[in-house]
């Protein structure tokens, strides 16, 4: 039996061989982010988007878990694919990678890690921008110092939308820098937002059934406490109605909802209707 190159065998065997870690190069069984730019029979080269465009190839053996007859369905010029690095050797400028080893959400989840790397890179050099030279000495710090408490620099901007300029002074960020970074935060991201959604069921078997069923679903609408949190109420047919709570904070959207339940719930008890909900 032929012995089985290096190569071959890192590609049937991605824990196999070489643990070592260089500059400027990705990880073994790291996921990377890249864009094909030459497709050939026996595979297609790609530039690695998060490390300086580096060149990296994928056989195509690799390319799909079921037999590929026509490699142009699988992969083209220009496509943006995210891939598991199965082999890097340096000193030759090498890198191979899989695409078919990567699960269909690690996929997801990889090119949405990308673009908040972007986007938090710009967003950097936009504070970067508006700061002293004297200022920027400290940049390398202040980076550190964000990713730091929220893991990575998208978090750390994400946190910084909404938080006070004494937050980030709290976090170790000097005030110049925490203004400057607040601003440019708030000015630019979004919020991410949570939604829990369900369907209750209210009868009140009076002759002002209506107007006090009305009193419950305005309770449980308006007097939200929480904050950022918003609640939406709309009938799906009587007697079922759909209760829509959206929130910055997942815990803080479970506590909204429970008590915008408790106070419905409460204005039907108390005028001997009956109530229930089904969370979605």
């Amino acid at each position: 039996m032929s012995k089985k190159s290096r190569l071959e065998d890192d590609l049937f065997d991605p824990e196999a061989h070489q643990e070592d870690t260089y500059d400027g190069f990705p990880k073994r069984n790291e996921l990377v982010v890249a864009t094909v730019k030459e497709v050939m029979g026996h595979g297609c080269y790609v530039s690695l988007d998060e490390f300086d465009f580096k060149r990296a190839y994928v056989h195509i053996s690799e390319l799909s878990r079921t037999w590929v007859k026509n490699i142009r369905v699988h992969v083209r010029e220009g496509q943006r694919i995210v891939a598991k690095v199965l082999r890097v050797d340096p000193y030759k400028g090498q890198i191979d990678l899989s695409i078919k080893r990567v699960p269909d959400q690690m996929k997801k989840l990889k090119i949405l890690e990308a673009k908040r790397g972007q986007t938090a890179n710009t967003l950097f050099k936009m504070i970067t921008d508006k700061m002293s030279e004297e200022d920027l000495k400290e940049t390398d710090q202040i980076k550190e110092i964000l990713v730091t408490h929220h893991e990575l620099l998208y978090y750390a901007l994400e946190f910084a939308s909404t938080a006070s300029q004494k937050d980030l002074v709290d976090i170790g960020i000097p005030e110049k820098w925490a203004k400057v970074i607040r601003k440019v935060a708030s000015e630019n991201i979004v919020p991410a937002t949570v939604e829990i959604k369900g369907t209750m069921e209210i009868t009140i078997p009076s002759g002002n059934g209506l107007t006090y069923l009305k009193e419950a679903l305005i309770n449980g609408r308006d007097n939200v406490k929480e904050k950022n949190t918003e609640i939406k109420i709309y009938t799906v047919g009587s007697p079922r109605y759909s209760i829509e709570v959206k929130s910055e904070d997942y815990k803080v959207a479970e506590k909204a909802l429970e008590n915008a339940l408790e106070r419905i719930e409460d204005t039907v008890e108390k005028h001997h209707g009956t109530f229930s909900f089904n969370r979605k």
